[in-house]
């Protein structure tokens, strides 16, 4: 097993308590300079999978997938940020194994990303699944990941991505 892989395998994934707010603020401050992208991860419903990555006691990560307007029981992966020092340790990509998982077993039924598809893609995104959706940020990086089979077969429609997220990813 490589390094990598060991400390990601060594690493404690679950769900995010108030405990981990600071922690939480910490991280979005070090991946995204947004104030308000940083306030809406901390605003996050209380259906939304939110989870952390824990080291010794350390939160080095944290993935949000919120709630989303648009077809039935659809999610928005945003934000998924590492401390820097834990990057490319596969800490990001437990990250969203765990949050899919989770997500799967709470029956959600897709989920929407805006992000690089060599990444996202290895999880089965898909930029074809997600052309039914009317966004502000449509184009090759923006995917989505059938939970369920067929979730979003036929379906068209506006999607209301959270406005800090559609801000982040928008050219200005």
């Amino acid at each position: 097993m490589s390094e990598r892989k060991s400390i990601a395998a060594q690493a404690a994934y679950r769900e995010r308590s108030p405990a981990d707010e600071p922690a939480i603020r910490a991280l979005a401050a070090s991946a995204y300079a947004d104030s308000g992208l940083r306030d809406a991860v901390l605003a996050a419903p209380a259906d939304a999978v939110s989870l952390v990555a824990e080291l010794d006691g350390e939160v080095i990560g944290h993935i949000l997938l919120a709630p989303v307007p648009g077809p039935e029981r659809a999610l928005a992966l945003a934000p998924l940020a590492v401390l820097p020092a834990w990057r490319d340790m596969q800490i990001g990509t437990e990250l969203v194994r765990h949050a899919l998982a989770l997500a799967l077993q709470r029956q959600w039924r897709s989920v929407f990303v805006f992000g690089q598809p060599d990444y996202y893609c290895r999880f089965g995104f898909k930029s074809h699944t997600a052309d039914g959706a009317q966004i502000a940020c449509q184009g090759p990086r923006f995917l989505a990941l059938e939970l369920q089979q067929g979730a979003l077969a036929g379906w068209t429609g506006s999607l209301d991505y959270p406005q800090p997220f559609v801000d982040l990813v928008s050219p200005h």
